[in-house]
């Protein structure tokens, strides 16, 4: 298993942990092509995670789908470690 995939498993694990609603978005030939990792409701809020590690960045597809996300309304985080994670959920209220 990769880091990324790691990273999503720890952060899948504490969303449900805090009884948080999410989906863990597989990358598909079904699924639009850059869509977040993890889309999840945080104390009423829309919020989409792209998740990253090391110096891995956005790819371009990725960049698109967070402006539309902005544009919407949403929230678009993009953490690199499950304490980034954590501290941005606490943010939100969750």
């Amino acid at each position: 298993m990769g880091r990324e995939a790691q990273l999503q498993t720890k952060c899948l694990n504490y969303l449900k942990q805090k009884r948080i609603y999410c989906v863990n978005v597989y990358g598909s030939g079904r699924t639009g092509k850059g869509t977040p990792d993890i889309l999840a409701c945080v104390n009423g809020q829309f919020v989409a995670f792209e998740l990253k590690v090391g110096s891995n960045q956005m790819q371009s597809d990725q960049v698109i789908h967070r402006k539309r996300i902005w544009a919407s309304g949403g929230k678009h985080y993009t953490p690199r470690s499950i304490e980034e994670f954590k501290e941005i959920i606490n943010q939100l209220g969750g």
